[in-house]
């Protein structure tokens, strides 16, 4: 089953999502940040009364971050095959980079997205650059540590 690029990509991405939302949790606990990532996935879809205030809100928000994760794991993988696995940490540093620009930075900011009206400090947009380069990194390991690629039929 893993060795399906679709279904690996998606576990791979849900895997670096989770691994990215343990020490984003904490900063946000710490108050080094506003909103986690799930609030504003969250706030795409509910009022943000029911992303702040209701259980239900911000599991849904968390769960829409997982398919989030999920569908950027599958297009990483998706490049990995056309790249190559070689560098792949590397390659999933750049990919961070590239989703904090356009995703944190970029859709994130949409008015459609309701806590684009909060807004952030240049200490918050540096913490989720760091955390976008660990989801990235966290990718880029998941995708060398296990064999993916489906094996060649003689």
């Amino acid at each position: 089953m893993l060795r399906d690029k679709l279904i690996f990509g998606a576990l791979a991405g849900v895997v670096a999502d989770l691994v990215m939302n343990i020490p984003e949790l904490i900063l946000w606990k710490l108050e080094n940040l506003g909103h986690p990532l799930f609030h504003h996935a969250g706030s795409l879809l509910l009022p943000l009364e029911f992303v702040h205030e209701n259980f239900l809100g911000a599991f849904l928000g968390f769960i829409a971050g997982k398919v989030y994760g999920a569908f950027l794991g599958i297009v990483f993988i998706a490049l990995l095959v056309y790249t190559g696995d070689r560098y792949s940490r590397t390659k999933g540093l750049i990919y961070g980079a590239f989703l904090w620009l356009a995703s944190y930075s970029g859709l994130a900011s949409l008015p459609i997205v309701k806590l684009s009206a909060h807004p952030r400090t240049p200490v918050e947009v540096f913490l989720f650059l760091l955390l976008h380069l660990l989801f990235g990194f966290a990718l880029g390991v998941i995708a060398r540590w296990f064999d993916w690629r489906p094996k060649t039929q003689v």
